[in-house]
């Protein structure tokens, strides 16, 4: 039974990219993050989800293609504290998904990673009646001096191994992520049948 004193609201960045650096394994996030959402148990902070642009192209054209690369964004932190009962996670999500509707009306689809290198496969995202996609790839990403995994393109600039070892930042060969989608409407749902019959 989610509790009454739960809400979820819509918080500024700064707010969000502080929670998810001091708690999500990845110590940080991406540069901007739009739209956040914060879940409270009366004015405390206890979860945050944030969604982002993706930073590749191909990513984002990869759902409903290139004409709608802009009408996706990615589920790009997902965080809550262990003190939430059973099934917080999955209530947190379908309101956010909500939300976005609401503020992004523009927004088709969502796609989100489950890292398996953290050992995640993605089950909450199944739960939350996504559509699971298949596998990345191995890739190279890089940890900074503070612990923080980096991202292998920063700024819309991949970074060498030669720059990343100038900056102290140590490549890490990370597993393939799992990959899920959601999508939001009925014009979503009828673009994506036409880009897979495209493939």
């Amino acid at each position: 039974m989610i509790p009454l004193s739960y809400k979820v609201v819509k918080i500024d960045t700064k707010t969000a990219k502080e929670y998810i650096h001091a708690n999500h394994y990845s110590k940080g996030s991406h540069n901007g993050p739009s739209p956040c959402y914060g879940l409270f148990d009366d004015t405390k902070l206890i979860g945050v989800l944030m969604f982002a642009t993706p930073c590749s192209e191909n990513v984002r054209a990869s759902l409903f293609g290139e004409e709608y690369k802009n009408s996706v964004v990615e589920l790009h932190r997902l965080h809550i504290l262990d003190v939430t009962p059973r099934n917080t996670e999955t209530w947190f999500i379908a309101k956010c998904l909500k939300l976005l509707q609401k503020d992004r009306p523009q927004t088709l689809g969502v796609i989100s990673f489950a890292d398996s290198t953290e050992g995640h496969s993605g089950t909450i995202y199944k739960a939350s009646n996504f559509i699971y996609a298949g596998m990345t790839g191995k890739a190279r990403f890089y940890v900074d001096q503070t612990g923080r995994l980096r991202h292998p393109r920063q700024a819309g600039v991949n970074i060498s191994v030669g720059k990343a070892a100038e900056m102290g930042w140590v490549p890490v060969i990370r597993e393939g992520k799992h990959r899920y989608i959601y999508l939001l409407n009925k014009k979503a749902k009828y673009l994506h049948k036409i880009k897979k019959d495209t493939i």
